[in-house]
């Protein structure tokens, strides 16, 4: 189960980080594969992070070959650190076809968590907590969040909330690290819902609005500015320790 699993890796690394594997194959240099990157980024960051963050479509560009090498990595993930994997999907449809994705995402790959798209509402939302757990959109780090996200997530905490009655600990939120402005009306309604928060690092979302999330079970994901950096342990160190300043201190 995706909670405890995180917990763990928490309390053992004492990080709340979660490295995103955003592997673009035109910006990887100096590896063959997609998968022998994603290993040299795994092994260096193993011992740092709380999980994985696997951005689907940087996989799904390639076709059959960019699957193959999500498999892999999925694969790779499990069998050398029990770390859970949280598949960015940001998926969003419902019957038979939300039941199709959950049962591709976590029988078949096997990942801990599922980003989800919550505007068809339940439908769109319960299959994947039938299964495992996933992380509903609510207020993401793009600029264009006024067009619609402004204007619903309000009614989107609510579903949240009222779904993790039937799925404890099954459900969270997805609220980016540029939405400040926001974090304490959220952490004051958002109960014990857990949060992935993207947007520190490349989009410069600040690390201080974790200190509103202490005690909450937080992931907080770094793609970019870890993944592509020269120096790849030592970036992580920088984010570890900046994230652990905030929530454990």
């Amino acid at each position: 189960m995706f909670i405890k699993k995180y917990r763990k890796a928490r309390d053992k690394n004492t990080s709340i980080l979660v490295v995103g594997l955003d592997s673009d194959v035109e910006r990887i240099k100096g590896f063959k594969s997609m998968v022998e990157f994603n290993e040299h980024i795994v092994k260096e960051t193993a011992d740092l992070v709380c999980g994985y963050k696997i951005n689907i479509a940087f996989y799904e560009k390639l076709g059959w070959r960019g699957y193959k090498e999500l498999e892999e990595t999925i694969e790779l993930i499990k069998n050398e650190t029990g770390l859970p994997i949280i598949l960015d999907a940001k998926r969003g449809d419902i019957g038979n076809t939300a039941r199709a994705y959950a049962k591709a995402y976590f029988d078949k790959l096997g990942v801990d968590s599922v980003t989800v798209n919550p505007y068809m509402g339940r439908d769109a939302i319960i299959p994947f907590l039938e299964k495992g757990h996933a992380f509903v959109l609510l207020l993401t780090s793009n600029e264009s969040i006024g067009d619609v996200e402004l204007h619903v997530y309000h009614k989107v905490l609510e579903l949240a909330k009222e779904l993790e009655k039937s799925y404890p600990e099954r459900i969270g939120i997805v609220v980016g690290a540029t939405r400040g402005e926001h974090i304490a009306e959220i952490a004051e309604k958002s109960g014990t819902l857990s949060w992935l928060i993207p947007g520190i690092g490349a989009q410069g979302g600040s690390p201080e609005i974790i200190r509103e999330l202490k005690g909450r079970d937080v992931v907080v994901n770094v793609s970019r500015a870890i993944i592509f950096a020269d120096n790849v342990r030592r970036k992580a160190e920088e984010f570890r320790e900046l994230l652990a300043r905030q929530y454990f201190d």
